[in-house]
């Protein structure tokens, strides 16, 4: 029996041994495993963290490109506003500039029908006060040949006042020296 017990005791001995062998082999298959697993998890933190840098690298990239963007569309947005400002003053001056010239083709067409008309009238006046000169012209011309004529007739009438003087001078120096007393 104690044999028996001693080869029971073997045998439960040798599957101890085998169950523990059994055991290392898959604790050192389970710890290979593990450090397999953990320089697997080390490359994946690794890989992992390098990934995470370079996608922060990206959107830090990404964020610094979008506020230059939105800077830019800012700015776009300022200009747009100023242009829009400006074209609106432009189109106020084209208006008022269109107003002004409207104003000052009606006072121009005013002012020509104005001038025109005084235009007319100044020559309807000078044409009278040209046949008013060209009668006292004439008139003057004829008051003048009538005054050479009248001239005329009295240079005529002294010579013969003077001729009739020297007869009747000439007469009574004659008569004087015949005995007569005046």
């Amino acid at each position: 029996m104690e044999l028996l017990k001693l080869s029971k005791f073997k045998l439960n001995l040798r599957a101890l041994i085998t169950e523990v062998r059994q055991l290392r082999q898959r604790e050192h298959s389970a710890s290979d495993q593990l450090h397999l697993l953990t320089l697997k998890q080390k490359q994946t933190e690794e890989e992992s963290s390098r990934k995470l840098k370079e996608l922060q690298s990206e959107l830090a990239l990404s964020n610094e490109a979008q506020q230059k963007l939105e800077r830019k569309v800012s700015c776009l947005q300022n200009d747009n506003a100023l242009l829009e400002n400006k074209q609106k003053e432009l189109k106020e001056t084209v208006n008022s500039l269109l107003q002004s010239r409207e104003k000052f083709v009606k006072v121009y067409k005013d002012s020509t029908c104005e001038m025109k008309r005084s235009i007319e009238s100044r020559d309807r006046k000078i044409a009278v006060l040209s046949e008013k000169i060209n009668a006292h012209l004439s008139l003057i011309d004829s008051i003048e040949k009538e005054a050479f004529s009248v001239k005329q007739v009295v240079d005529n009438a002294q010579h013969v006042l003077s001729e009739k003087d020297e007869v009747g001078i000439g007469w009574f120096k004659d008569q004087s020296g015949q005995g007569f007393d005046i």
